[in-house]
C-alpha cells in the first residue's frame, strides 16, 4: 500500500498514548539525532522509559534500504517500534505486522516496562512477525455484536477514512518486553464490512484500554469505540460511541476514569452539533461504563477536534484544532476533576495560531508538555516543569532558516532545511523530545533539557 492510500487515514490517528512516568538516564545537554528510515516512513509516538525512549510508527516498502531495520518488510506496510537509549541511539528496532498492509495505531508501557502496540491490518491470515509469538484464540467482534450504543441519533459525516481494496478490518495487539523480545499477540476481526482505525492505548494494573474509530464501508458511518483486554489478551466486546458521525482520536486513564475524545456531528444528550463538526470529550467510569461527563465544543461554521488528551492531577486536559476555513488555531482546555456527584467545569483555555499535528505529553508533578506546528517549517513546544508554572514559562521555536540551519538558540544549531512537520512529542523529568521529519525518510530527533548546556533560557 502506498503512503497516498493511507494519508487520509493517518490524519486521524492520534499521536499520543499515555504511559507511566519513568526516570530515564540523566541528560544535561541538548541532543540532535537523525534516523534514516524508508522514504515514506513516519513516527507517531515517543514515550519515556527507564533506559531512554520508545518510538514507533508506520513503515513502507521503501524502508528495505534503511540501515535502522535489521529485518525485511513483512508486507506492503508494517508497524515499527524502536528503543532508544538516553543519547537517542537505537538499541533495537522491529517491524511488526502481517503479509498484508498494516498501520500503526499507538503504544503504551505497563507497570513492568513491557511495551504494547496496537494497529490495524488488512490480513485475515495468521500474523507473521520477526519473532515467534504465543497467540491466544482471536475473538471476533462486530458492531452488531451486542454493543452498548451511547447515542441513538446521528447526523451523517463524510468520512476521512478511505477504504483500501481490502479493508483494514482487524485490530492488532502486540506485546514486547523492554529488550525487544516477544510477548503475546492477537488479532481481533471487526468483519469485512468495516474498517477499524485504532488511535490510542493506555494501561493500568489489570490490562489495556484501546480506543479508535470504526468506519462502516457501505454507509460511511463513523462510530467511536473503546475496549478492554487483560494482559493475557483476552478482550471484552467493544463499546461503541455515537451512531454515524463520531470519531475518537485520543484516550487517557486516571483513577479508574477513561478520557476518550475526538470529533462528532452526532446528537449528544439531545443537542445537535454547534458547528460543522464539534470537538467531543467523554469521561467514562472504566468499571461501570457509566459516562460521567460529556463535553462538546463547537463554533458556528467551524470544524473542531480534540487530537490529544491527558490527565494532570485528576484534571482532564485536551489539545486540538479549530478550522475556521481561512485560518486554523490550536486550542487547549483544562477541565476540573469529575466525581460521581460533580461534573467537571472549564478551568482554563488557551489558543495559538497553528496546525496539526498537536500533541500533549505528561510530565512529573502534574505538568504537561505541548507541541504543534506553526508553519510547515516551524514547530512550537511549551513545557512548564511543574503544575502552576505559567504555560509559556519554557517555550521554544524550531525553524528552518533560509541558510538551511535549523536553530533553537545560539547554543543549538544543526544543519537542516525545508519542511519539518511535527510527528511526535515525548517528555521526561529532565526535558522534552520532539520528533519531526520530511520526505526522504529522515526523522529528526531533538531533545531539549530544562537545564544545562543548550537549555532554553527562561
Amino acid at each position: 500500500m502506498k503512503r497516498t492510500s493511507l494519508s487520509r487515514i493517518a490524519l486521524t490517528v492520534a499521536l499520543l498514548s499515555l504511559a507511566p512516568t519513568f526516570l530515564p538516564a540523566a541528560a544535561v545537554s541538548s541532543l540532535s539525532k537523525t534516523l534514516t528510515l524508508g522514504v515514506d516512513d513516519d513516527a507517531s509516538i515517543a514515550i519515556a522509559n527507564k533506559s531512554g525512549w520508545i518510538i514507533g510508527g508506520t513503515t513502507f516498502e521503501s524502508s528495505e534500504s534503511s540501515t535502522v531495520f535489521a529485518d525485511r518488510p513483512l508486507g506492503g506496510s508494517d508497524m515499527w517500534v524502536s528503543s532508544l537509549d538516553g543519547a537517542l541511539v537505537p538499541a533495537w528496532t522491529h517491524r511488526i505486522g502481517t503479509a498484508q498492509d498494516d498501520i500503526f495505531g499507538g503504544t503504551t508501557l505497563d507497570l513492568n516496562g513491557n511495551i504494547w502496540l496496537i494497529g490495524a491490518s488488512q490480513s485475515e491470515s495468521a500474523t507473521t512477525t520477526p519473532v515467534v509469538m504465543t497467540t491466544p484464540a482471536p475473538p471476533t467482534m462486530t458492531p452488531g455484536n451486542n454493543p452498548i450504543t451511547v447515542n441513538p441519533d446521528g447526523v451523517s459525516l463524510s468520512s476521512p477514512l478511505v477504504a483500501p481494496p481490502r479493508p483494514l478490518s482487524q485490530l492488532i495487539i502486540q506485546g514486547l518486553r523492554s529488550d525487544g523480545s516477544a510477548l503475546l499477540k492477537t488479532n481481533i476481526s471487526f468483519g469485512a464490512k468495516y474498517s477499524v482505525l485504532p488511535t490510542g492505548v493506555v494501561s493500568d494494573a489489570t490490562g489495556l484500554w484501546i480506543a479508535g474509530t470504526v468506519l462502516t464501508l457501505e454507509s460511511k458511518a463513523l462510530r467511536g469505540f473503546y475496549l478492554n483486554c487483560d494482559f493475557a489478551l483476552q478482550c471484552k466486546a467493544p463499546i461503541y460511541l455515537g451512531k454515524s458521525g463520531t470519531s475518537i482520536r485520543t484516550i487517557a486513564l486516571s483513577a479508574g476514569n477513561l478520557l476518550v475524545a475526538g470529533s462528532t456531528t452526532d446528537v449528544w444528550k439531545g443537542k445537535p452539533a454547534i458547528g460543522k463538526v464539534d470537538a467531543l470529550a467523554l469521561v467514562i467510569n472504566s468499571k461501570s461504563g457509566l459516562i460521567l461527563q460529556t463535553q462538546r465544543s463547537g463554533n458556528s461554521g467551524t470544524r473542531r477536534s480534540w487530537e490529544s488528551g491527558a490527565f494532570a492531577n485528576g484534571e482532564a486536559v485536551l489539545a486540538g484544532t479549530v478550522d475556521y476555513g481561512k485560518k486554523m488555531e490550536i486550542v487547549t482546555t483544562t477541565f476540573s476533576k469529575v466525581t460521581s456527584s460533580k461534573v467537571g467545569a472549564v478551568v482554563s483555555t488557551a489558543r495559538w495560531l497553528g496546525s496539526p499535528r498537536v500533541a500533549l505529553s505528561p510530565r512529573a508533578g502534574g505538568a504537561l508538555a505541548l507541541a504543534f506546528s506553526t508553519t510547515p517549517s516551524e514547530l512550537k513546544a511549551i513545557a512548564p516543569q511543574a503544575k502552576g508554572v505559567a504555560l509559556d514559562a519554557l517555550s521554544l521555536n524550531l525553524s528552518a532558516s533560509k541558510s538551511g540551519k535549523r536553530t533553537l538558540n545560539t547554543s543549538h544549531v544543526t544543519p537542516r532545511a525545508g519542511e519539518q512537520p511535527l510527528l511526535a512529542l515525548g517528555a521526561n523529568p529532565t526535558g522534552v523530545l520532539l520528533i519531526s521529519g520530511s520526505t526522504g525518510g529522515q526523522l529528526w530527533l531533538d531533545f531539549y533539557p530544562d537545564s544545562g548546556s543548550g537549555a532554553v533560557k527562561r
